[in-house]
Formats: C-alpha cells, structure tokens, sequence
C-alpha cells in the first residue's frame, strides 16, 4: 500500500513538472511573440512598413491577437499593403473575439463610423463598452461622448461625466478637456468653473489645442481666475500654434483692442487672415467683414506687411509669427 502511493506521489510530480514546463514553454512564446509584435511596430513607425507586414502576418495568421490587430491597423492605414477597411476590420474582429481592448476599441471605431462595415451604432456601442470596462482611456472617452450626444443610448450626463472621469484619471487630454467642458457648463454637474479650469488647464498642459484655447478664454474673462489678457494671450498663442482658428481670431481681436499687447492694426489683419480659412458661420461672416474694413483703411505697404507676415506664420507651420 505504502508502495502505490509513492508511485502515486511521484506520477501525480511528473505530471505537475509537466504542466509547469509546458506554462513555462507557452510564457516563454508569448514574450518572443510580444517582442516580434514590438519590432514590427518599430518598423512601421519608422516607415519600414514591408519588415512591419512580414513580421506581423505570420503571428497573425497563427491567431496571436496583437499582431491581428497591428496588422488591421496596417490595412486600415494601406500601410505596406492596399488600403482595405474590410479587411482590417477582418483582422480587428478576431482580435477583439479574443479580449484586444485595442483591436475592440478599433472594431467599435468602424462602426461608428462606418468603415469596412455598414454602420452601426449599437454595435460600437458594444465594442466601446467591452474595450471600455478593460480600461481603454479613448473607448471610455468615446462610450462617454455617446451617452453626453445621447447617440446609441438615452441622453444620459452623468453617465458621461463617468466615463469621461475614468479616462481622465488615465492622464487622457480628451477626457480632461471634456470634463472642464462639462464643470463649465453644468451638464451632469454643478457648473464650477474653478473645477473646470483644473481640467483643462491639466489638457492645455498636455497640449491639447481645445483646451489651450478655452484656458485663454476664462483669463480673457475672468471666470474661475483673476482677468489677465496677457495670460490669456500666451494660452491663445499656443493654440493658435497648433492652427486653432479661434484662438488665432482672438489674437487677432486683442490686436485690434489692445488687451494684453499693443495695438497693432498690421498684426490684426494678419491673424484674421490665417485664422479665416478655418473659421465658420458668424465667426467667419465677422471676421471677413473685420478684415476687409481693416484693409481699406491700411496703407498698401501695411496689407503687403501683413500678407507677408501671415505667410511666414502659415509656412513655418505657425512658430514664426511675431
């Protein structure tokens, strides 16, 4: 008896040494295979699209879903193989079936917006949703844009204020502009407009154009902060760095106002004209009429000056414009 459970013991060891060599084996697989994925990534990022595809399709074709997903993202792109939506969305699909968050939040993107498939807002409901509860910041910014817009779902602001929080919490300057949104206005909360500024002024310092511009709009007003037209012109300019066209028609207008800086009537007429193309409806209707009245009452040499400072500004991809 004693005999039997030892050989027994010792099975039961053999076959636990066997399952944890093999967990070691398949570990072992899964990290090559991650750092394959990362080189092809590397690649595509550095242009080399053809070693991108060469190393991806392999993995891809053999079901490992992070390369399924790379390589519907090098079809969606036409990235080292003809443009195709259908057949990214092929390869996100199987990628999100096995958990991707990315590859879902991917699927739910070409729902939305119709890309490779016919359009279908539930459906990107559901994907954003399953990549969204994995902790994917853009699929819970997006999930919350749908419930803010009522898009898919019953109008329903809190559950934005949520889901934007989530992300937010993530560092994601979407989601931090859009709560400041929200805090500014009062949607899904208590309009606060120092909570608001906390938030954007955490997405203006990321970079995030939209949220630069509102941050020089609440100096230029007031709201939440002491007046400061200088301030917000130096929030203003880093929008308007970015081609913000409001921010680059506010500069404009503090020009002409002398608010933060001297009046300077060539300097107007310059940030109109580069904030113009980029305007729309009554913003662009005022600005138009602002400039063209301007540039009846210059001299010749002034429009000329302005013309030429706008186009440095334009061709230096709006980092020379002082």
């Amino acid at each position: 008896m004693r005999w039997r459970l030892c050989v027994s013991v010792a099975a039961m060891a053999a076959g636990l040494a066997a399952c944890s060599n093999e967990e070691a084996r398949l570990a072992e697989k899964t990290k090559q295979d991650q750092a394959t994925v990362e080189r092809a990534v590397a690649a595509s990022n550095s242009g080399d699209f053809d070693t991108a595809l060469n190393l991806l399709k392999p993995l891809a074709e053999a079901g490992y879903k992070s390369a399924e997903n790379n390589l519907g993202h090098m079809y969606y792109e036409g990235q080292g193989v003809p443009e195709s939506h259908e057949e990214a969305v092929k390869w996100f699909r199987l990628a999100a079936d096995k958990g991707s968050p990315e590859a879902q939040f991917n699927l739910g993107a070409a729902y939305e917006n119709g890309d490779g498939v016919e359009q279908n807002i539930e459906e990107a409901l559901k994907w954003y949703r399953l990549a969204a509860d994995q902790g994917h910041a853009q699929a819970q910014v997006n999930l919350g844009r749908m419930y803010d817009e009522g898009l898919g779902v019953a109008q329903n602001p809190l559950a934005a204020l949520r889901w934007f929080g989530l992300a937010a919490a993530q560092g994601n300057p979407q989601a931090q502009f859009n709560l400041g949104t929200m805090y500014g206005t009062g949607r899904g909360a208590p309009m606060n407009d120092i909570e608001a500024l906390k938030w954007y002024r955490r997405a203006a310092d990321q970079g995030f154009a939209e949220a630069q511009y509102a941050l020089g709009a609440h100096y230029e007003d007031g709201a939440g902060v002491m007046q400061d037209y200088a301030e917000a012109m130096r929030w203003y300019r880093l929008a308007a760095a970015q081609g913000h066209a409001g921010a680059q028609n506010d500069i404009g207008r503090l020009y002409a106002e002398g608010l933060g800086v001297e009046k300077d009537d060539v300097k107007v007429l310059m940030w109109y004209t580069l904030a113009l193309p980029g305007l729309r409806g009554e913003d662009a209707a005022n600005a138009l009429a602002y400039r063209d009245a301007l540039a009846e009452e210059l001299t010749r040499r002034q429009v000329a000056q302005a013309e030429e400072l706008a186009m440095r500004c334009r061709e230096s991809g709006f980092k020379s414009c002082d």
